[in-house]
């Protein structure tokens, strides 16, 4: 695929091409690696209906029930034990892959609900395989639904970061999450458990600020190399945290904490971005991190897709 917004400028790379490989021409980009891709004048959309109508015909799912979140709100799932393994675990990891790629591609929606499960694919058991039959529900029912970026001269990056706490049952481990808009248009996101366990919210926090403040380095590079000039700002709902990154005086929160989370603070200090509070209710990320209730899921799902 050719990117650039000069016509003259990509037919020359066109025939560069052609001189020196054997290649065809297909004109236009409308479908690649199971991503629908739909430009206008104002516009261009990315779309997975094709891909999940394939799967979900695939697993036996294409007249299943729809449910609106992708995951049962406080969710309770364990670490399976070997008695407990479901007869056919490939089915339930032929599901994780298949819902990884759709989170991956267009469908930063389900990427809290694909991180969790995918944690159990070594030894599966039928609660789980019940809550990944969930997440196809979802997709069954929303599986029109798009990513959106609309034509404009925004000249802002916005990042959002935010953890749960303790919320795996198993380890109690953490999960970060970011998200980043471009505009109003969710370019990249995130869900990860974290690798330690957290002693305190504010701790869990400021390790996903790490985890944030690392890819909005990587973007911005990536950015600086196409010669764009952008303002960028991370925005999180944790005051603790925040205070906790341009102040090295806070000790006692922070003493014991792995030194490679400040490489926040060293990203602030040098003035690469800016760090914003932002309320929880509209803090767009917070769907990367738990299973949420119907009207906060749908609302924030809705802000990553098309900003409105």
């Amino acid at each position: 695929m050719i990117f650039g917004p000069d016509f003259p400028f990509r037919k020359e790379i066109r025939q560069l091409l052609k001189a020196g490989f054997e290649c065809t021409d297909l004109g236009n980009s409308k479908f690649i690696l199971g991503i629908e891709i739909t430009v206008t004048n104002n516009s261009i959309t990315l779309s997975q209906r094709a891909y999940i109508n394939k799967f979900l015909d695939k697993f036996g799912m294409s007249n299943c029930k729809p449910v609106e979140t992708s995951l049962e709100p406080n969710l309770n799932l364990h670490k399976g034990e070997p008695e407990d393994q479901i007869e056919k675990p490939t089915e339930y990891q032929f599901i994780m892959g298949s819902l990884m790629y759709a989170s991956i591609a267009t469908r930063p929606d389900i990427t809290y609900a694909v991180t969790a499960l995918s944690q159990y694919s070594s030894c599966p058991t039928e609660d789980q395989l019940r809550a990944a039959k969930r997440t196809l529900r979802y997709l069954n029912g929303t599986k029109d639904w798009n990513l959106f970026y609309p034509k404009g001269n925004t000249r802002t990056l916005d990042g959002f970061s935010d953890s749960s706490y303790a919320s795996d049952l198993d380890d109690r481990k953490s999960f970060s999450g970011y998200v980043f808009r471009l505009g109003k248009s969710a370019i990249s996101w995130r869900s990860r458990k974290q690798k330690s366990v957290a002693v305190s919210t504010t701790e869990a926090e400021y390790m996903a600020l790490s985890l944030a403040a690392r890819q909005l380095v990587w973007i911005c590079n990536a950015l600086h190399e196409l010669q764009q000039q952008y303002r960028y700002f991370i925005h999180a709902d944790n005051t603790s945290s925040i205070e906790l990154c341009p102040n090295p005086l806070i000790y006692d929160r922070s003493k014991h904490i792995d030194v490679h989370y400040h490489y926040t603070r060293e990203q602030l200090e040098a003035g690469t971005f800016e760090i914003l509070y932002v309320h929880t209710e509209d803090n767009v990320v917070d769907i990367m991190t738990k299973g949420l209730p119907k009207p906060p899921h749908q609302k924030l799902s809705k802000l990553i897709r098309c900003g409105k």
